[in-house]
């Protein structure tokens, strides 16, 4: 029950930041009016929209007012599985290769930590371009269109969006884990472990990976905050019509402000259920 309430506590506390964050944005929208008074009319026109859904209105091309919701979904849940799948998969990436990379010598093992530090400084433009470019190499030459690389109306691609916004936070994670496991395993019970005749296979799936678990998903906030800067690029780039692309069509406080609360509640739920494997499979508290 004190969980419960601890996270209720701590969502509110968010919702009310990114309110506030809101409220201060409108100030710029029609030029730079540092008013208090206007501030204020923000978060009270903010608060009465999430309220009242049918103050949730944007101002179309023609002038006229239309609540958000006629087509609000299709642009959020669009943005929102493609960014959690990258979310996933860069963590399963990041674990397997880390496994892999555990078995290989200590020499090799230093070459590929350089050559993934050197992969994750690389601009997350150039990796979008050389995987666009790599796509029309390939389509051009064998006549075969491997994955859709722009949206249009017909079509909306998830495969390469995936993959291009997973690169780069799937190296970071990589790393974060190797540090992690090659820490754990100067661990006096993994000693233990291998007197007792487990191999390391058995050891990383059973004992480094369980104990590493919280570190990971604590970890795991930077490539969150990593994947949100890079959306609002890599939405041009592919000509996603997601909620990036939104929010900049309709900049009202408001609207931002609802849909800042709708991006974060997946990740909430995320490090709450999360809480609560790790506190169920460890006993340890998962701090976030």
């Amino acid at each position: 029950m004190k969980y419960v309430l601890e996270s209720v506590f701590r969502f509110i506390c968010v919702v009310i930041g990114l309110i506030l964050l809101s409220a201060f944005v409108g100030l710029f929208l029609n030029g730079l009016q540092l008013d208090i008074g206007i501030f204020v009319k923000n978060i009270v026109h903010i608060t009465k929209s999430l309220i009242f859904s049918e103050n949730l209105v944007v101002i179309g091309s023609t002038g006229s007012e239309y609540s958000i919701f006629i087509n609000y979904w299709d642009y959020y849940f669009y943005s929102i599985i493609i960014f959690l799948a990258a979310l996933f998969t860069s963590i399963t990436i990041g674990t397997v290769l880390s496994y892999f990379t555990i078995f290989l010598p200590n020499k090799i093992n230093r070459i590929i930590v350089r050559t993934a530090s050197l992969l994750e400084s690389l601009p997350d433009l150039f990796i979008i371009i050389i995987i666009q470019f790599s796509v029309l190499y390939y389509y051009k030459q064998t006549g075969t269109m491997l994955f859709p690389i722009l949206s249009t109306s017909q079509t909306k691609p998830y495969l390469l969006p995936i993959i291009a916004l997973a690169l780069i936070p799937s190296l970071i994670v990589f790393k974060i884990i190797l540090y992690l496991v090659n820490e754990e395993l100067e661990k006096p019970y993994i000693l233990l472990a291998k007197n007792k005749g487990f191999g390391k296979s058995h050891i990383f799936l059973f004992h480094v990976l369980r104990n590493i678990v919280p570190s990971i998903i604590t970890h795991s906030k930077s490539v969150i905050l990593l994947q949100l800067s890079t959306m609002v690029i890599f939405e041009k780039l592919f000509n996603i019509n997601g909620i990036i692309t939104y929010l900049i069509r309709f900049p009202e406080p408001n609207v931002i402000a609802f849909t800042l609360i709708m991006i974060y509640v997946p990740i909430f739920l995320f490090y709450s259920l999360a809480s609560i494997f790790v506190k169920n499979k460890t006993g340890q508290r998962l701090e976030w």
